[in-house]
């Protein structure tokens, strides 16, 4: 098969294949450093946060696109986003784009995108040209950037911080288990996730940061043997995060005689059907005598033990069937469950027995309620229970509890469990197995305080585990309290809203209140008319935002800020608010006038507004269809002059500040902030042979911005700080001082402009 021949830079389908292969998601917080704050069901939206800067994702046709609520000249698709973010020309956009999908380059490389290792180690070898990238060769891509092809622990600072001691770290367990990423000069700890065909994903843990690869959470971490490789396992230890299994073994396992060969697995988090099928696999394949669950000592960390409950089992027989599988013969299951969070403040769990007659089912129904009666004194007789269906077959029950006493539904999960194994060797009609069904096979096991690298936390500091069981206690139930602070303080706002709402709607219907609102509507109209033209020319627009209720009243909601944006394009605007007592969503409704005939420059700010705000997963704009081809019309007959962005990058090597201590990298950044300039996160590393820590800062600032010359003095001055280097292409540096006064410090300068900024 001949060579495809190389793209060409002008060819647009090659742009159309970029938006369609690359995740903007994945871009955004693996390039830039974005954390996804929120996500629609399915994925269909994310929103993203970074540095106060909040950017919503969402699809359109086969692409994602992007919409920035605070610059209304900040949206588009991922050629847009890396231009803006990248300071980058359509030319160079594509030569990124190349290099982050593996594509040979083609001449100029973006200086701030480090090339990507190779994903050959990870990668099958292609059998010829494809367009779109599979979902194998996505995974190989991002498993590549991040481990590299010749992965290895060399930065050991992150877990040292964990309290965790080179002891373990070097533990025959976590050999090749745990690596470093290098990314530039940003290094994280690296967990990879494993399944039956190698690395599904991998979790990148450093201070305040955590990050797991945008790909499906099919793979568990699994350690080695404590006993090293291939050596029969007698327990398998289940956690949420490496770093707790590390810890647990730290606090029980090492230096400990007697104790049995151990494997660590750990899910990352929330836990997914398929990682449930991975451990069960491990249990198949490995033979434990016991299985313990070593989760998070919280609401949390207990649904998770009871769902284990429910699916985990002693070593399952496999058989062979058709083509060479395997299959396992599956225990009965006559009752199962599942817990689940109901709310921000509740454990629900769901029981579900089988029964072969109603009269069974009602046996079995009214023993569960006397289970439950039991376990009501412990929790404080919170607990709600709600038969959801009872027919001939099927019996199902829903139980509430608050969190605080969701220890009382593992109490009965632990009771379900127990009945289950009675009723599956009476199904089977043959003696238990020796060995087959231990006696607690699989048993809990809870940290002291919330988690096991936070008790590991606290006996470094000196506690004893009478004092950290005392703090722990301490702080549940100053937590609770807080949780039922917030409860009641909701409760309270949604029952404000409903009488609002109710006398709202009794002084609406006064014949006279609605004379006089309409009349004041026609002057209102009138007015504006009057104030902007023509009003026969006047255009209106609706837009209806639907987004969650801000924390507190001194935080703007999005609806607000989209009015600030409308109005600064030079629409007149009336906001409408409400919060549905129901969903708590905050409902608003914003009414858009404009001058189609105005300023042309202005018209042209304002139609970008509307279109940027369209694309928003939030927001239902009402527009008629021939009013919005002439605004787009008008807009475009008039472009305005284009603001241009710059970026530069900020690197500083100073010795490792004292703990708790401020560093040059944080004055620096504080500086450039004061100064106007948008600074993007702190990254920071600290080579441990040389105690010195390199960080970097990216920066970026408009050249029509007022306060050019404070931003341009501000990056002078650091430049000319020891140990301080500015990154910053010529043309540039050129062209700032070009617009800006020079050979003033930012000191004199902030001196002359001291006072409110416009």
């Amino acid at each position: 098969m001949p060579a495809s021949p190389p793209p060409r830079d002008n060819d647009p389908q090659e742009l159309d294949r970029f938006k369609q292969s690359i995740d903007l998601v994945d871009y955004a917080t693996r390039r830039h450093g974005y954390d996804v704050k929120k996500a629609g069901p399915r994925g269909h939206w994310h929103q993203l946060e970074k540095d106060g800067e909040m950017l919503i994702v969402s699809r359109k046709g086969d692409h994602q696109v992007y919409l920035n609520p605070g610059d209304d000249r900040d949206s588009g698709s991922i050629i847009d986003f890396v231009k803006t973010r990248e300071n980058q020309t359509l030319g160079q956009v594509r030569q990124t784009l190349r290099q982050y999908l593996g594509e040979p380059e083609q001449g100029w490389q973006a200086a701030t995108s480090p090339p990507l290792p190779a994903p050959a180690a990870y990668a099958p070898t292609p059998t010829g040209p494809a367009e779109i990238e599979s979902e194998a060769e996505r995974r190989a891509r991002l498993v590549a950037a991040v481990m590299g092809t010749h992965a290895s622990l060399t930065d050991r600072s992150y877990l040292h911080q964990r309290h965790l001691s080179d002891e373990t770290i070097d533990s025959p367990a976590f050999q090749g288990r745990v690596f470093t990423s290098q990314q530039g000069n940003f290094r994280n700890t690296a967990f990879p996730l494993y399944n039956e065909h190698g690395i599904a994903t991998v979790e990148q843990r450093n201070n305040e940061y955590k990050h797991l690869l945008q790909l499906p959470k099919t793979g568990v971490w699994v350690s080695h043997p404590t006993e090293g490789k291939d050596t029969p396992v007698q327990r398998l230890v289940v956690s949420e995060s490496p770093v707790d299994a590390m810890s647990y073994h730290q606090l029980h396992h090492r230096g400990a005689e007697g104790q049995p060969n151990t494997l660590y697995v750990a899910t990352s988090g929330t836990v997914t059907e398929r990682q449930v099928e991975l451990i069960q696999k491990l249990i198949d394949k490995q033979e434990p005598k016991e299985v313990v669950l070593a989760n998070d000592n919280d609401a949390a960390g207990r649904r998770f033990n009871i769902n284990y409950l429910n699916e985990l089992q002693v070593p399952r027989r496999a058989r062979e069937v058709a083509d060479g599988q395997v299959a396992y013969d599956e225990a009965p299951r006559p009752v199962e469950w599942h817990a689940t969070a109901a709310g921000k403040y509740h454990t629900a769990l769901r029981v579900e027995y089988h029964h072969a007659s109603r009269a069974e089912g009602t046996e079995q129904l009214s023993q569960l309620t006397a289970q439950v009666q039991q376990l009501r004194p412990a929790a404080d007789e919170a607990v709600a229970l709600e038969v959801q269906r009872a027919t001939r077959q099927e019996t199902v029950v829903r139980l509430v509890v608050p969190n605080a006493d969701s220890h009382a539904l593992e109490d009965l999960a632990r009771t379900l469990h127990a009945q289950r194994e009675t009723q599956r060797e009476q199904l089977e009609r043959q003696p238990q197995e020796p060995g087959r069904q231990p006696e607690n096979f699989i048993r809990t096991e809870y940290a002291i305080s919330k988690d096991f690298n936070r008790d590991l936390e606290l006996l470094s500091q000196g506690l004893s585990r009478e004092q950290i069981a005392q703090q722990a206690r301490i702080d549940e139930l100053a937590k609770e309290q807080q949780r039922q602070e917030k409860a009641r303080q909701e409760q309270e706002q949604r029952q404000q809203a409903l009488q609002r709402e109710a006398e709202r709607e009794q002084v609406a219907q006064s014949p006279e209140v609605q004379r006089r609102e309409a009349e004041q509507r026609q002057a209102a109209g009138l007015a504006v008319a009057a104030a902007t033209g023509d009003p026969a020319l006047q255009r209106a627009v609706q837009l209806s935002v639907t987004e969650p209720s801000p924390a507190d009243e001194a935080t703007p909601s999005q609806a607000q800020q989209m009015r600030e944006l409308l109005r600064k394009a030079g629409a007149q605007v009336e906001l409408r608010a409400e919060t549905d007592p129901t969903s708590g969503q905050l409902r608003s409704e914003l009414d858009v006038r404009y001058q189609p005939h105005g300023t042309p420059g202005g018209l042209r700010q304002l139609s970008q507004t509307l279109d940027a705000l369209d694309k928003s997963p939030l927001v239902t704009l009402t527009e008629p269809v021939d009013e919005q081809a002439e605004r787009r019309r008008l807009a475009a007959a008039h472009p305005e002059q284009q603001s241009v962005t710059k970026t530069a990058i900020i690197r500083i090597h100073e010795p490792e500040p004292q703990p708790g201590a401020t560093g040059q990298a944080e004055a620096v950044a504080e500086q450039l902030r004061g100064a106007g300039l948008n600074t993007g996160s702190l990254r920071s590393a600290t080579d441990p042979a040389t105690h010195q820590r390199h960080s970097e800062i990216e920066v970026s600032y408009r050249l029509d911005q007022p306060n050019l010359a404070r931003v341009s003095a501000a990056l002078n001055d650091v430049a000319r700080q020891p140990g301080a280097h500015l990154h910053e292409h010529a043309a540039d540096r050129a062209e700032r001082h070009r617009l800006a006064p020079s050979g003033i410090s930012a000191s004199t300068l902030a001196e002359r402009t001291a006072g409110p900024e416009r």
